[in-house]
């Protein structure tokens, strides 16, 4: 009886450090595959460089394209805080990324239109709408936050966006 015992918590140790490999396998290839497959936008913002004690130096990103006008606000009245929005983005003649439209319902892009995921935050005096696309912290090599302070106020940022709903910063340089 000991025996068994021993061999099913030897079985369930070794069950649990393979499920936590193929986690980070999974998270690995997931980020992976969103760089290397997504659609790949060009956002214009304005950074902000705080320091946290706990995670180090990072710019805080402003996008111009999180403040949406009420003529390209299609959802319901009743939003709520922290409700996903669809935003819909088209790029400029420049290749920079702009609010076509945004919805509570999911928007079908067209050539060269891409959907992005938000979370509604609120409505300002101006009747704009305000949204918030998670990519807003970008974490910098430590002591290298006076580089962005010295920047133009504004910045491009490259994203990459996976067809399952992944964000990622991949770039952020200076705007010209």
């Amino acid at each position: 009886m000991k025996i068994f015992k021993t061999l099913i918590t030897k079985r369930l140790f070794l069950i649990a450090i393979a499920l936590q490999v193929v986690f980070l396998l999974t998270m690995f290839g997931l980020n992976y595959f969103t760089e290397q497959f997504g659609d790949v936008i060009r956002l214009e913002t304005e950074p902000y460089d705080p320091r946290d004690v706990f995670y180090g130096d990072y710019v805080h990103l402003n996008y111009s394209a999180e403040l949406i006008s009420s003529e390209n606000w299609f959802a319901s009245e009743e939003v709520k805080g922290n409700q996903v929005i669809y935003v819909l983005l088209k790029p400029d003649n420049r290749g920079i990324y702009k609010v076509k439209a945004a919805s509570d319902k999911q928007i079908d892009p067209q050539e060269y239109e891409v959907v992005i995921r938000a979370r509604y935050r609120y409505k300002d005096f101006n009747n704009k709408h305000r949204v918030d696309y998670g990519l807003n912290r970008y974490y910098i090599e430590e002591g290298t936050g006076e580089r962005f302070d010295t920047m133009n106020e504004k910045m491009l940022v490259t994203i990459a966006l996976s067809p399952w709903g992944q964000k990622k910063i991949l770039n952020v340089e200076e705007m010209d």
